[in-house]
């Protein structure tokens, strides 16, 4: 499943990608802009704009909460999204693309020196080149996925 998420709702874009969604997060676009890549691109438009009208030829959620933890509540129960263990951490937070693992050995450079001694597995984004690996926050966003599933 494929989403393209409105201006006001990139934080929810960003955690889906984390969740190892595609979600586009174009801020700027017309309405008839969001329409047409909705469609041309079978994604489901996520929005909080009411202005925003339902389709019949693409999918819209309209989202009736601007907490974060609701939202991915609400996406989860409406469109049967899992929430994957597997799929955590398999995106880029920035580009939206797959991220590819990377050697250890190449990433010395580019991260900072205790992050690359107490850290062993590391993935890099194709695209913007950014760097992840499992640090503290990796824990705290698997907390809040577990709890929204939980809860949902």
């Amino acid at each position: 499943m494929k989403f393209l998420v409105t201006e006001e709702c990139g934080k929810l874009a960003r955690w889906l990608r984390l969740m190892g969604y595609d979600a586009a997060w174009m801020p700027g676009r017309s309405v008839r802009e969001l329409y047409r890549l909705a469609y041309n691109e079978r994604r489901v438009l996520v929005t909080r704009n009411k202005r925003l009208r339902a389709s019949s030829l693409f999918p819209v959620v309209h989202l009736t909460s601007p907490n974060l933890e609701e939202q991915l509540r609400q996406l989860i129960h409406e469109r049967s999204l899992a929430v994957d263990d597997e799929q955590l951490f398999t995106r880029c937070n920035l580009c939206n693309v797959p991220v590819e693992p990377i050697e250890k050995s190449r990433v010395k450079d580019r991260v900072p020196p205790h992050v690359y001694h107490t850290q062993e597995t590391f993935r890099a984004c194709p695209s913007c080149k950014r760097i992840y690996w499992a640090a503290t926050h990796w824990q705290r966003a698997k907390q809040l996925m577990a709890t929204v599933k939980a809860s949902g």
